[in-house]
């Protein structure tokens, strides 16, 4: 499923012109894909002449390092290493519980009978 940076989105309505189904619109002066609309072509990714729509496999990078931006800027306004230290350890801890949270979710999706 193609994502949009909204901070990359022009709003040339390039994609929105190019899109088969019509599954983008603007909101907000910013490209918005409709999931349920969507077929995955792609023809909106190759069209942006800013390169803000995405594939899925680029979400994932982008958000780790717009978490590992974050977490920079955060402890940026602690003092001293070993206050740094923890406030790292304090955002891990929390990442692993979401990761226990989505694994369990997971696997609860996984035994649903259809």
């Amino acid at each position: 499923m193609p994502w949009v940076n909204k901070k990359k989105c022009v709003s040339c309505k390039k994609c929105v012109k190019k899109c088969p189904v019509d599954a983008i619109e603007m909101v907000k002066g910013k490209a918005l894909i409709e999931e349920d609309k969507c077929i995955n072509c792609g023809k909106c990714i190759k069209i942006c002449p800013v390169k803000a729509i995405l594939k899925d496999k680029d979400i994932i990078d982008f958000t780790i390092d717009s978490n590992v931006k974050a977490a920079k800027a955060s402890i940026s306004n602690y003092k001293g290493k070993k206050a740094k230290k923890r406030a790292i350890k304090s955002q891990m801890r929390q990442l692993k519980r979401q990761q226990k949270i989505f694994q369990g979710t997971m696997k609860k999706l996984k035994r649903i009978k259809l």
